[in-house]
């Protein structure tokens, strides 16, 4: 059954045909945030009477989501990628997709959004909603649901603790105009960001703290390229007054240093209880080494936001560094902790194959070795918690350790007793 395999995309084959798009249906409920990468599902046949047609599906991020065509178009592009090993010599039809169906979720209007493709054929879009209900899909939506699926390959590019069997990652955005078309989309949806949540350390997502706002700051971050986020939120900053806390520190990150105080300087006379606009502050007075100051900024940040995690983590950091143990501690210790919700993800199924080609060039390059004893980790290491940790909690640990490693453990253990 190989040859009913693609080439260069992984897969999983399933025991029952549409299982895969059957479990995605009854999940749909528990997508809380991004939602998972986009689903395909594919079922391949041979035209032969009695030869039963196969399905599998991958996952897939990276894929433009603009457009039910679009998304057509990457189903299409699968007709070419089975293996083909069919010689003069072999008999029989070869494996070929007959149809596929690609879903991609709404994070904005928390609906599923699939495209039918049938092969030869005529494409059908339509919405799933999280009841399972079928709806004919709007035009107007396909720009959330492009957004939605760049965030989500944005933000998941290189998440370490998240990991699907076949998932295909492609880059999102490889050309100006897929640039260009991105931040045209976030100026538009900027204001709904706060409805596709934010980062597990936030309590409650803001027009300024979203998972919007990340992927932004983390494209142009990554590459150094703050300059294109100034520009977005130079536009937005007049709408809203809280983006100057954006706006700032991108600034900061081109070091135009002048240009971000006097934005901040305008903008706490407008927001004096943003906490994000006063974390701003707060670093840039601590890299100057300015630590009362930055102290002074980060207890007011306590006090506008206590319920939120990162303004304690914050005050705690300061404290560390002005070397105020027994209060760093104390702080720690007050901390706001909140049960971790994980990314989004798909119901694990039981595959009949799964199928992982790898690249030509990282088989090449690998030596083959055989497992020896060094591989093996120490049994006390594997139990120790700090792995499993995760959100808040895995903050609050990175915190702790980083006290010990200042004071020693002997130390803290003198100041956990003073303190409490």
């Amino acid at each position: 059954m190989a040859e009913a395999s693609f080439k260069d995309v992984p897969e999983i084959f399933e025991v029952e045909l549409g299982e895969a798009l059957t479990a995605r249906t009854e999940s749909l409920s528990t997508f809380r945030e991004l939602g998972p990468p986009d689903l395909v599902h594919v079922v391949k046949s041979t035209g032969r009477s009695g030869q039963r047609d196969l399905g599998s599906y991958h996952y897939v991020s990276g894929v433009d989501a603009s457009s039910s065509a679009s998304l057509a178009a990457y189903i299409n592009s699968l007709t070419y990628a089975i293996e083909d090993d069919s010689g003069w010599f072999s008999k029989g039809q070869p494996w070929k997709v007959r149809n596929g169906c690609y879903c991609c979720f709404n994070a904005f209007s928390r609906v599923d959004v699939r495209v039918d493709v049938k092969i030869p054929g005529g494409v059908n879009a339509y919405i799933v909603d999280l009841r399972g209900e079928r709806y004919e899909a709007a035009q107007d939506m396909w720009q959330e649901v492009y957004l939605s699926a760049l965030l989500r390959a944005i933000l998941y590019s290189d998440d370490s603790t998240y990991w699907l069997d076949a998932y295909r990652k492609l880059d999102p955005i490889t050309t100006p105009d897929g640039e260009v078309r991105f931040m045209q989309a976030a100026e538009a949806l900027f204001m709904k960001g706060w409805q596709v949540g934010s980062d597990p350390e936030i309590q409650v997502a803001t027009v300024v703290s979203n998972h919007l706002t990340a992927a932004v700051m983390k494209y142009f971050g990554d590459s150094g390229r703050y300059q294109y986020a100034a520009n977005l939120f130079e536009k937005l900053s007049a709408k809203e007054p809280e983006v100057a806390s954006l706006l700032a520190k991108s600034y900061l990150g081109m070091n135009e240093e002048v240009k971000a105080v006097q934005i901040m300087s305008a903008a706490i006379k407008q927001t004096p209880q943003s906490y994000t606009l006063l974390h701003v502050q707060c670093d840039f007075l601590r890299g100057k080494g300015k630590l009362d100051w930055a102290l002074r900024l980060a207890r007011h940040a306590v006090n506008c936001a206590p319920s939120e995690f990162v303004t304690w983590e914050k005050l705690t950091e300061i404290y560390i560094e002005l070397g105020q143990y027994d209060s760093a501690l104390l702080t720690l210790n007050s901390c706001p902790m909140f049960t971790y919700n994980g990314r989004d993800a798909h119901r694990n199924l039981t595959a009949a194959r799964v199928h992982l080609p790898p690249k030509g060039a990282i088989v090449e390059i690998l030596p083959e070795r055989t497992k020896t004893e060094d591989d093996d980790a120490d049994p006390a290491l594997l139990r120790l918690p700090a792995p499993g940790l995760r959100g808040t909690w895995a903050r609050a640990y990175a915190l702790l350790t980083r006290l010990v490693s200042q004071i020693g453990w002997d130390e803290l253990l003198k100041t956990r007793s003073a303190v409490f």
